[in-house]
């Protein structure tokens, strides 16, 4: 177990001694798989936020109704007593036009705008929460509350919220399309730094096969190089990634703020960054196992 292990930790500081022999070329191959991490990461975390603000939206199915400006109370009761009676509706919430009103004139942005407004120019409204969600029992029912004398408008508040997450989730399905090839392109570029390693130096694997050094102990050092190539680009690209978050995130949450909002952007969380890095290491590893693999026969048999 020991000898494993001084073996394995021998390998290691092998691996630290080539990277500190060739320091530009190492940072050159980690900013450049750190890129190719760093792209689909930047993307999978700006869609994550935007899902995170979809699902604080109002998304829950309301069907809102507005009713003709020239509509008095009583018909506006009745209107609300046919809507009561839809199959459809589950609840159904009065606004009249003076309290809708009496909100605008509470909120800073419109207060100035209103004030010097003499008559009401609101309609009466209703908001309903339906029974079923089912988006063809919600049409029919848009066309039977539009049948309604008095109704003027229908919408459905929810259905861009709803989309928005639909994109959010199909951009997030391409940014894991985008990363598998991108992953693909690490295994290259490690793969390529460790055969140019390799054939570097042959001359010394060669002497090391003749003395008889096992080929584990010839090729765990090039592993390791893969591997902690990996493993340093995904911390660079979750670095940048977190940077280049808290840069934008004060951007956008200085401009949400300008409207009267509160909105907080999300860097990639702790188990996800130690995921990138794990994983990023690991295709390092494969990287390297790829390249060894193939060029080790080359330089046997040119012995």
């Amino acid at each position: 177990m020991n000898a494993t292990l001084n073996a394995h930790m021998q390998a290691l500081a092998r691996a630290l001694g080539r990277m500190r022999t060739q320091p530009l070329a190492t940072c050159l191959s980690i900013a450049v798989i750190a890129i190719a991490i760093l792209l689909p990461l930047g993307l999978y975390v700006l869609f994550d936020n935007v899902i995170n603000a979809a699902s604080h939206l109002n998304t829950e199915p309301n069907v809102n109704v507005y009713l003709k400006l020239a509509t008095s109370d009583q018909e506006a009761k009745d209107v609300e007593k046919k809507l009561r009676a839809h199959s459809n509706s589950a609840q159904v919430t009065f606004v009249s036009r003076e309290a809708a009103l009496a909100d605008m004139r509470k909120r800073a942005n419109l207060s100035d705008l209103l004030a010097d407004i003499d008559t009401n120019p609101l309609p009466h409204a209703f908001s309903i929460k339906p029974l079923s969600f089912e988006m063809s029992i919600l049409e029919a029912m848009r066309k039977e509350v539009l049948s309604i004398p008095k109704v003027e408008t229908v919408t459905m508040d929810f259905e861009w919220a709803k989309q928005l997450t639909r994109f959010a989730r199909f951009v997030e399905h391409l940014v894991i399309l985008l990363g598998g090839l991108l992953g693909a392109a690490v295994l290259f570029v490690v793969g390529n730094t460790i055969r140019l390693q390799m054939l570097t130096q042959k001359d010394e694997i060669v002497v090391a096969r003749l003395i008889g050094a096992p080929r584990r102990f010839v090729l765990r050092p090039f592993l390791y190089f893969g591997a902690l190539q990996g493993a340093l680009a995904g911390l660079l690209a979750v670095a940048a990634t977190l940077g280049i978050g808290l840069w934008v995130g004060g951007e956008v949450n200085a401009f949400v703020a300008s409207y009267g909002g509160n909105f907080f952007t999300q860097g990639p969380s702790f188990e996800q960054s130690l995921s990138v890095i794990t994983v990023a290491g690991i295709m390092g590893w494969l990287g390297a196992l790829i390249s060894v693999s193939m060029y080790w026969r080359q330089i046997e048999t040119s012995r």
